[in-house]
């Protein structure tokens, strides 16, 4: 059944008041929600607070402790976060969703039998939502750490394993650091925790710490590829290419079809000046994918293979390069913005066109002006990231068709995530693309093409894009809310 909107009318539109940050609950609610979506949990506890003392509402009041909890089992705290549970149930009495949180918080902190208690409570009084959350299972892993079969960490090491998959998405490799240090310390025979860190360790660059944790992964998983692999690749960036060959063909052999150890394979041939060797490993992954980029690339350094050929745009990047000059001429006071190849022409009255000179497969057009333009203050900027990160875990995908982000993080390369969710399902994900921004001005790119609901403000739907022009503090252009026409 297809979903009707009401639209306002034209003279219904009035001026939006600027809210007054001292009094209105808004302020604090969204801060403590983007604090919470960037981890930042001790903020969002001061948020949350503030915004109980400017609300009566049962639900409002709910909703927030319920939120404060979460900040508090983040934390470890765990006293605290059974406390705020039970501010939230004077508010809601018969909610399966608090009623699960407790257990979480119980199990987290390993206090066994009432985890137990509480998550058979939640399955016998509803039973679907048990099913859903298969809270059986659940009870079954706590009982064996109640007998000692398996440590009493074990529930917490998977509780942090599945956020520590978001962190990667996102590039927050201190966050992973600090959930896999944790994971190890509530069981360290579990590899996870390891091969996480492993991991954390050398996207920052530490490679002596991610092999000592690699190899400790290795030794209670020894025929886990990724950790194979890894622990090759902390060798080669340690500048030791001998001792990466092994961990690499051990690799190789568990997945022969892996283009990736394949490539390493090459480099690591190549830097002991073995270029036959080189050459063929390289060869041999152009057998399995002929369009393998980056080993075209390497082929034609060594001059053994013409230069690689950028693939033909797709027929949404054809049509995007067809309109640039149409939505371009249809601008009668374009503003230009560059950032290195990167290139935003924007018409307040038209649209904006982004383009991207080395990489054509990086573009966006939008031409539903007229636009709302507003300043937001470099103080709030990282509270929109932290609401852009919260949106991607909780957008609801029965309801969205989109979702486009390009963050801007200080001091770091940029991120980019795109995420398609065609019948409820996200089915296509892609977080690999990074670019290095080095001159200003910085671009914070956000696209959410959906229907987005928060409990103060209207829905949305639209395009954001942020511009940090030093020394300005910034310039947001949104079609969260056309204009009137």
């Amino acid at each position: 059944m297809k979903r009707q909107r009401k639209r306002r009318t034209t003279a219904a539109r009035r001026p939006i008041a600027p809210l007054d940050r001292a009094t209105n609950p808004m302020i604090p609610w969204l801060h403590g929600l983007a604090a919470m979506g960037d981890e930042r949990w001790e903020e969002a506890i001061v948020a949350l607070r503030h915004f109980l003392e400017l609300v009566s509402k049962p639900k409002d009041r709910q909703q927030a402790y319920q939120n404060l909890g979460a900040c508090y089992l983040a934390l470890e705290r765990y006293d605290e976060a059974l406390a705020a549970l039970d501010e939230a149930e004077h508010y809601a009495r018969h909610d399966p969703e608090l009623l699960h949180s407790r257990g979480v918080v119980y199990a987290c902190a390993a206090r066994l039998p009432e985890a137990i208690a509480t998550f058979e409570e939640l399955a016998r009084r509803w039973p679907q939502e048990a099913r859903r959350r298969e809270t059986r299972e659940t009870i079954r892993q706590l009982q064996r750490a109640q007998r000692g079969e398996i440590p009493a960490g074990s529930y917490l090491v998977g509780h942090l394993q599945e956020q520590v998959g978001h962190n990667m998405d996102m590039g927050d490799f201190h966050l992973v650091e600090c959930k896999a240090r944790r994971m190890i310390a509530a069981d360290p025979n579990r590899p996870e925790g390891h091969f996480a860190l492993g991991f954390a360790c050398l996207e920052q660059g530490h490679y002596q710490e991610a092999l000592d944790a690699f190899l400790a992964a290795w030794s209670h998983d020894p025929d886990y590829a990724p950790t194979l692999y890894n622990i090759g690749q902390s060798y080669l960036q340690m500048g030791q290419p001998e001792q990466a060959i092994p961990w690499l063909e051990r690799a190789r052999r568990r997945e022969p079809r892996n283009l990736a150890t394949l490539h390493q394979l090459g480099v690591a041939c190549e830097r002991l000046s073995r270029r036959d060797e080189a050459v063929a490993w390289w060869r041999r992954a152009l057998k399995i994918d002929p369009d393998y980029h980056l080993v075209q690339q390497r082929l034609h350094e060594v001059s053994q293979g013409p230069a690689p050929v950028e693939p033909p745009l797709s027929p949404e990047g054809q049509r995007l390069r067809t309109l640039t000059p149409t939505v371009k001429a249809r601008m009668k006071r374009p503003e230009v913005y560059r950032n290195g190849g990167i290139t935003l022409t924007y018409d307040g009255e038209v649209g904006f066109v982004l383009e991207d000179t080395e990489n054509p497969f990086n573009a966006s057009i939008h031409a539903g002006s007229p636009f709302r333009v507003a300043h937001i203050q470099d103080a709030d900027l990282l509270d929109l990231i932290g609401m852009v990160k919260l949106l991607l875990r909780l957008v609801n995908v029965e309801n969205t068709r989109d979702v486009a982000v390009l963050a801007y993080y200080a001091h770091r390369p940029i991120f980019g995530y795109r995420e398609r969710f065609p019948q409820a399902e996200g089915t296509e994900t892609e977080h690999g693309g990074r670019f290095v921004v080095t001159e200003v001005p910085r671009f914070f790119k956000l696209r959410i093409d959906s229907d987005l609901s928060a409990p103060y403000g209207d829905p949305m739907q639209g395009t954001l894009i942020y511009l940090n022009q030093h020394p300005e503090p910034g310039v947001l252009v949104s079609t969260l809310g056309l204009l009137a026409q």
